[in-house]
């Protein structure tokens, strides 16, 4: 029985990979499945079930690790993982720190056994969602890890997505990093490869993003009639769209397209790409372990901030069933 469940749960993950490798829903469905196989295999009496349970239960508290070092770092130094042009109010962030403290106290109250005559069963629904957000947080690992080792090899075209420029017009790491990606990508090509980098110029920039990437480029012995600018994007959204209309004017509609940025965020920019119906493929750049924490933090935020719509229904069902199942 465990085995072939366990073998059912596998060929699932393997198909929704297969078939949607960049997907939200297909790294959520790989979490509940490894979720569910850690309980066959730690219900089970077979000895080889019980190494099983122990190798998925590491992974759990990795990941879990992971996400409250995450969540900590963001409610702790919003100023450090929110953008200066962005906004993590001091009212959400008390708002988040209750909720983790609510949290919490159902928890200790339902290992204490003082739960049943008081107050907490209505307020079920905290750590529902919060199991919720945990599922996605485990989804976007999985779909950093997917990222990371199943990326493109060869392309004709290559999108270098923007990042900010330091003091107005210096290329920093994280872009550099990008842009010697390309670089060696390119030249790793048997034949010319053009390449398009992406990023209007911010309020606090005395040039496009565009066109210091291009200099850049230039400066490296990339030649200048390969390279193309799309200077009129502010973020990664308008970067996919503004760039595809360029790559359709090329020979071949570009041929075979990828997308260039850090590791931490070619998930999110490959799943954002797939909900535009543009099909294009990806290439991880190499990121500094001191800055990944709180690159990762940013990047969770700006996953849970692309379905807004998904989370406010989830959270709105599941208040809807808390307050049916003790009013019924």
């Amino acid at each position: 029985m465990l085995l072939s469940a366990s073998l059912f749960l596998i060929c699932l993950v393997a198909l929704l990979t297969f078939w949607q490798p960049q997907g939200l829903f297909s790294a959520s469905a790989t979490c509940v499945a490894a979720g569910s196989l850690l309980l066959l295999a730690h219900w089970s009496i077979r000895p080889w079930s019980h190494i099983l349970a122990r190798g998925l239960g590491i992974i759990l508290l990795l990941m879990a690790f992971s996400g409250f070092f995450t969540l900590f770092l963001t409610i702790g130094a919003p100023k450090l993982v929110v953008r200066k042009q962005e906004r993590l109010g001091g009212w959400l962030v008390a708002g988040i720190w209750g909720w983790v403290g609510l949290c919490g106290g159902w928890f200790f109250a339902v290992t204490r056994g003082q739960f049943s005559e008081t107050l907490w069963p209505w307020l079920t629904f905290i750590p529902l969602f919060s199991v919720y957000l945990a599922i996605l947080y485990g989804a976007s690992l999985v779909g950093l890890l997917r990222s990371t080792l199943f990326h493109t090899r060869r392309a004709d075209t290559l999108v270098v997505l923007g990042a900010g420029l330091l003091q107005g017009d210096q290329i920093g790491r994280i872009l550099a990093a990008r842009l010697d990606t390309a670089l060696r990508v390119a030249r790793r090509q048997d034949h010319p490869v053009t390449i398009i980098v992406a990023g209007g110029q911010g309020p606090d920039e005395t040039m496009s993003e565009a066109a210091a990437m291009a200099a850049y480029l230039m400066a490296h012995d990339f030649p200048a009639k390969q390279i193309i600018q799309e200077s009129q994007s502010q973020n990664t959204r308008a970067n996919l769209i503004n760039s595809q209309r360029l790559w359709g004017q090329l020979p071949q509609q570009g041929g075979r397209v990828a997308i260039v940025t850090n590791s931490y965020h070619l998930f999110r920019a490959r799943n954002l790409a797939s909900s535009l119906h543009i099909q294009v493929g990806g290439i991880p750049a190499p990121t500094r372990w001191s800055y990944f924490p709180v690159a990762w933090a940013r990047e969770f935020l700006a996953i849970i901030v692309m379905h807004p719509n998904l989370h406010r229904g989830v959270l709105i069902g599941l208040i809807t069933a808390n307050l049916l199942s003790l009013l019924i």
